[in-house]
């Protein structure tokens, strides 16, 4: 299946939230996107225009190459260094990291929204959201626990996802993060009597 987890490794994560949910009143989502969260098209392109712009500098100091042959040889580094970085895995390299994790943050706050997180009785939901492709690891709480709690505290649950995803063991990973998330949640927003549970338990891949 879609980033190498299976149904065993769906049930497996269902588990895990629904065994940390059962130590709170807080609601845990999961969502793991299989795409890149940026293309490096744009990115590609600029990088073969700065190459293109920069390349005929040292050749025209350094040998005695016409303006025509210059121009031509500007036009097809531009062209074959556009088409390597466009069409080839090399053009990840050249998304910026700062690139990657504002799409990350839009993307999380985006289904965080979607999927009615926010819409918790408490405002106790809790969202990770995971681009593997990206090496990426998303937390988005509700305001009654990120008033709490803030923006570093989920750090832990980040680290937990990366280690397994790391190792080619994403659904250990990711079990592990919802662990780690439970037990922050258990810490502030203990369960109440007749707690129900408002979210789906099962994880979400696109």
């Amino acid at each position: 299946m879609a980033a190498g987890l299976n149904e065993p490794d769906h049930a497996r994560v269902a588990a895990a939230i629904a065994a940390a949910e059962a130590e709170t009143a807080g609601e845990i989502r999961v969502v793991v996107l299989t795409r890149p969260l940026v293309s490096h098209g744009f990115y590609g392109l600029m990088w073969a225009a700065l190459l293109a712009l920069v390349l005929p500098w040292p050749l025209a100091l350094l040998t005695a190459l016409d303006t025509p042959m210059l121009l031509s040889l500007q036009a097809c580094a531009f062209i074959l260094a556009g088409a390597a970085l466009i069409f080839t895995p090399l053009g990840a390299f050249t998304i910026p990291r700062f690139a990657r994790e504002e799409a990350g943050r839009a993307a999380a706050i985006d289904h965080f929204l979607t999927l009615g997180v926010h819409q918790t009785r408490g405002r106790t939901g809790v969202l990770i959201l995971v681009a593997p492709a990206d090496h990426l690891v998303e937390v988005v709480a509700d305001e009654a626990i990120h008033g709490q709690v803030g923006h570093d505290a989920w750090e832990g649950v980040c680290a937990a996802v990366l280690s397994g995803a790391r190792e080619g063991r994403l659904a250990d990973g990711l079990a592990d993060g919802v662990a780690v998330a439970g037990r922050i949640l258990a810490l502030h927003v203990p369960p109440l009597p007749g707690d129900a549970n408002e979210l789906p338990d099962r994880m979400i891949v696109l």
